[in-house]
């Protein structure tokens, strides 16, 4: 511990508050127990599928399946199956690809410029250029 010890007055208080928290067996009970859980594998699971998928691509999947099982439901015939199916992977398909194409295109897009486009765009925003403080000015 930092500072200065504890006088015997303040020792004595702590020692008395302690026995009266340790006489508590509810809260006894619930600080034992009270801790970090143990880490759930579906939801890391849903987490790290959730930064992968778009909320694009998730609602074309389902907007896309809920079209073709109603088709499907209404003509199960081969045929009419295999072309839902055709339809459905080819417009999943096409939405993954237009997420990752606007990805791309978002981080191309937050590339600093170099050179002296950049130095215009600092000249212009004033806010961004760092605070200047006492130990970083070379000294004189």
């Amino acid at each position: 511990m930092d500072g200065p010890a504890l006088s015997g007055w303040e020792r004595r208080l702590l020692e008395e508050i302690e026995s009266d928290l340790r006489q508590d067996t509810r809260l006894d009970r619930k600080l034992s127990t009270m801790g970090a859980k143990p880490p759930n594998r579906v939801l890391r699971a849903l987490h790290a599928a959730g930064r992968r998928i778009s909320a694009g691509v998730l609602l074309t999947v389902l907007v896309m399946t809920s079209i073709c099982l109603g088709i499907g439901m209404r003509t199960p015939t081969t045929a009419v199956l295999v072309a839902l199916g055709v339809v459905w992977v080819a417009s999943v398909a096409a939405s993954v690809a237009a997420t990752e194409l606007l990805r791309r295109r978002r981080g191309a897009g937050r590339a600093e410029p170099a050179g002296p486009a950049r130095e215009e765009r600092r000249e212009r925003r004033p806010w961004d250029r760092p605070e200047r403080r006492p130990w970083d000015r070379p000294e004189a």
